[in-house]
């Protein structure tokens, strides 16, 4: 069969068709758009995690490993022993090899010094709200040292506590060491 006017086919498309047609075509790139978006949020706040997350395994892997070379609580040179637990968020100990090690945080920074030298980074973002804080144990490992006027002849267990956060993630690293000569 034949259409009786053949020219009626050749004029294109009708208001209706072009009005669904875009219609559909704006939702599917609505949908495309959300889903690109979703993927770029994923992928900055991954990348931010991922961040927070090196420094902090980085920070608390070296106190700790650090930590653990506590030459004894007894010796000199710094009184009364070679740990001073008398400064709250700052530990200083002499290692195994002399060297004399001071853990602080200043500012949203953990820094480190050695020997008395000039304090590096060791890792940056560290919460000000829930700041590095060292705490102490007797050889119990249940009765607390305090950290001011307490005596670090009494401590067998260091704790090591810090939260690293950014704008949109953050996390909390804790680790507790029983230094080998005590």
């Amino acid at each position: 069969m034949r259409h009786a006017n053949p020219e009626r086919r050749n004029l294109g498309f009708t208001m209706i068709e072009v009005i669904v047609t875009m219609i559909v075509a704006a939702i599917l790139f609505g949908l495309g758009a959300t889903v690109i978006s979703g993927a770029f949020r994923t992928y900055f706040l991954g990348r931010e995690i991922n961040q927070n997350d090196w420094q902090g395994r980085l920070a608390l892997e070296r106190m700790t490993r650090e930590l653990r070379t506590v030459r004894t609580a007894t010796n000199p040179p710094i009184p009364p022993g070679d740990l001073n637990i008398t400064t709250a968020g700052q530990i200083t100990f002499v290692d195994f090899s002399g060297n004399t090690i001071v853990y602080r945080q200043t500012g949203n920074t953990i820094e480190r010094s050695q020997n008395a030298g000039a304090f590096q980074p060791l890792a940056d973002n560290v919460s000000t709200t829930s700041p590095l804080t060292f705490s102490y144990l007797r050889n119990d490992g249940v009765t607390p040292e305090p950290v001011l006027g307490g005596l670090s002849t009494n401590v067998y267990y260091i704790t090591v506590l810090f939260t690293v956060s950014s704008a949109n993630a953050s996390a909390t690293y804790r680790a507790t060491v029983k230094p080998t000569s005590f």
